[in-house]
């Protein structure tokens, strides 16, 4: 790593920790938004009284004229979030952790949360920014995978691990190669 490498990274940290100080709560709630960012996926902190999530939803843009688009994060911090209504029923394989398999859970389709913050950031690798302000309001409804994460975080916060079905449940159905008859016309 060069100097030039080692000053951008102290300057990107001191811009992380300027944002963190300027939503005055504690910085630990930020961590998962942090691993979210830098690492993927969606992530839970706790730690006494002070609980937060990060969930993270993806939209990719894509301009078929000239081949090229980006990919938008979302990153939804919730500081201590809490389930106001879940709706549906999702089947799903997921894989957390240390964990070597993936294992069989139940998630909703919609939830609805509350929390005493939600923090809201756009990451745009396109323009290489990351924006991110605190909404007004204080629940959010989520659908699909936002959903399903944010249930899967909201569980290690009530329980600590999670615990599915294993893989090695699942039953192999073999099937014949299914052969299709040419025309002779």
């Amino acid at each position: 790593m060069d100097a030039e490498e080692v000053r951008a990274i102290f300057k990107f940290s001191m811009q992380e920790r300027n944002i963190i100080s300027s939503f005055g709560t504690q910085e630990e709630v930020f961590l998962p938004f942090l691993l979210s960012l830098k690492s993927g996926g969606s992530w839970s902190y706790a730690s006494g009284e002070i609980k937060s999530i990060a969930v993270k939803d993806v939209i990719t843009y894509y301009n078929d004229e000239n081949k090229t688009g980006y990919t938008l994060e979302k990153i939804y911090l919730l500081i201590e979030p809490e389930i106001i209504e879940k709706e549906g029923v999702i089947y799903r394989l997921e894989k957390c952790g240390a964990r070597g398999e993936r294992e069989l859970f139940e998630r909703p389709y919609y939830i609805n949360l509350r929390a005493k913050k939600v923090i809201f950031a756009e990451v745009n690798p396109d323009l290489k920014t990351i924006r991110i302000r605190e909404m007004k309001k204080k629940q959010i409804r989520l659908k699909g995978t936002p959903a399903y994460s944010a249930a899967h975080e909201l569980e290690h916060l009530e329980k600590g691990e999670v615990k599915g079905t294993p893989v090695w449940t699942f039953e192999y159905i073999s099937e014949p190669v299914k052969t299709t008859r040419k025309s002779t016309e």
